[in-house]
């Protein structure tokens, strides 16, 4: 059960992996990697048992609603990082709308999760060791993902805001098709 556990992270957290290689080519301080990173495992965790918390049928209609929520997000996300001015995030409180934007994005990408959990509670897994595995594959998959991006952003020569913008526009086209 744990490995399948493990494997359904996986699956679960690739949205995250594929979104931190956009936030990880504007070559952030390894601090804020690892907030992020955190952030990321938190939501992921949690979102299984709120949906099991909050029902099937509610589940089932905000986890089918949520992908569109996530792709819209994502979209705009991306599409602003493209066309926003050099200088424009360059204000007092951008610490402040980064720790905003990073907790958008992730509940963004595990809103879908939501229905997971209903899943998960009639296969009767014990929730607390599903969202423990999921927050730790998360982690590890987020971690990564912001390598790639730093190394990416470090190789690529184009701004690090439109290389983000292009990655997250990917993944919210990724999102869309499956």
């Amino acid at each position: 059960m744990i490995w399948q556990l493990v494997f359904l992270g996986m699956a679960l957290g690739m949205n995250n992996a594929l979104a931190s290689i956009a936030l990880g080519t504007s070559n952030m301080p390894r601090v804020q990697q690892l907030k992020t990173a955190l952030v990321f495992a938190v939501f992921e965790a949690l979102m299984p048992i709120i949906g099991i918390v909050i029902g099937e049928s509610l589940a089932g209609e905000i986890g089918n609603k949520a992908k569109w929520v996530g792709v819209f997000v994502l979209a705009g996300t991306g599409v602003y990082a493209l066309f926003k001015k050099d200088d424009e995030e360059n204000n007092e409180g951008s610490e402040r709308k980064g720790t905003l934007n990073t907790m958008l994005l992730a509940v963004a990408l595990s809103l879908d999760n939501l229905s997971v959990g209903f899943g998960l509670g009639m296969l009767e897994v014990p929730l607390a060791i599903a969202a423990c595995i999921f927050g730790a594959v998360s982690l590890v998959m987020t971690l990564i993902g912001l390598e790639v991006g730093r190394l990416l952003g470090a190789r690529v020569n184009v701004s690090a805001d439109k290389l983000s913008g292009v990655v997250l526009l990917l993944v919210a086209g990724v999102m869309l098709l499956t």
